[in-house]
């Protein structure tokens, strides 16, 4: 369910159909071709340039401002309807497999932990947890890519558990990693530490709740880190 909602926002602002809703696949700007589509799974958070100043230029239905300080030559666009700050972020298509290869190297991102929707919660993780904490938000991703697209076959039944517990009954926490450039971030995921585990809860009927389970080495050391680091 968690993984549902987030691709469902994500989508208000990108994945319409209706020109003046979807964003462009390319710009020319400058006369350097822009591309998008390098950042999969990743959310322009740290991207704030726009809310506060002026765009560069205009087109039909975007506005759009220069990335500054960034790695690449980026720019971003902000459908002109939006209801919030969603920009889609712009590369050179000639530089877009080295955008698009330093965005998915897990190098080259901090990695945190915290209580959802608790940002002043969030602990930087040290190197030695960082491996963990990458294969749970890999999981994340390759739930969020199933269920993101829809279909009725779940090729993670066999993750499924149910337990005998309310929503308000575990704790409701959050791995996320954000490159260090401070321009993306993985999604910040509702998971769950219940009875010693980490789980990503997906559905809940009279009292029971369903969860995905994450590898059992990573659900034990996870929940664990949690309770080390002082976030439950």
């Amino acid at each position: 369910m968690a993984a549902a909602v987030a691709a469902f926002f994500v989508c208000l602002s990108g994945c319409s159909l209706l020109p003046e809703y979807s964003d462009p696949k390319s710009m020319e700007i400058e006369g350097e071709v822009y591309v998008t589509g390098f950042y999969e799974n990743l959310w322009p958070d740290g991207i704030t340039v726009g809310e506060d100043e002026p765009a560069a230029f205009e087109s039909k239905y975007h506005n759009w401002w220069k990335v500054k300080n960034a790695p690449f030559n980026m720019y971003c666009a902000q459908n002109k309807e939006a209801l919030y700050w969603n920009p889609a972020i712009y590369c050179k298509e000639s530089e877009f497999k080295e955008v698009e290869a330093y965005y998915s190297d897990p190098e080259n991102y901090n990695y945190y932990i915290g209580r959802y929707l608790e940002d002043d919660t969030s602990v930087l993780l040290g190197e030695n947890d960082e491996e963990y904490a990458e294969r749970a938000i890999g999981f994340i991703m390759e739930l969020d890519n199933t269920f993101g697209v829809g279909g009725l076959f779940d090729p993670f039944e066999d993750r499924k558990v149910t337990y005998d517990v309310e929503w308000l009954d575990w704790d409701r926490v959050t791995i996320y990693r954000v490159s260090k450039d401070g321009f993306f971030t993985t999604l910040h995921m509702e998971l769950a530490i219940y009875n010693g585990g980490l789980y990503d809860p997906i559905d809940e009927q009279n009292g029971q709740t369903t969860f995905y389970r994450f590898d059992e080495d990573v659900s034990e050391y996870m929940a664990a880190l949690f309770v080390e680091l002082n976030v439950i």
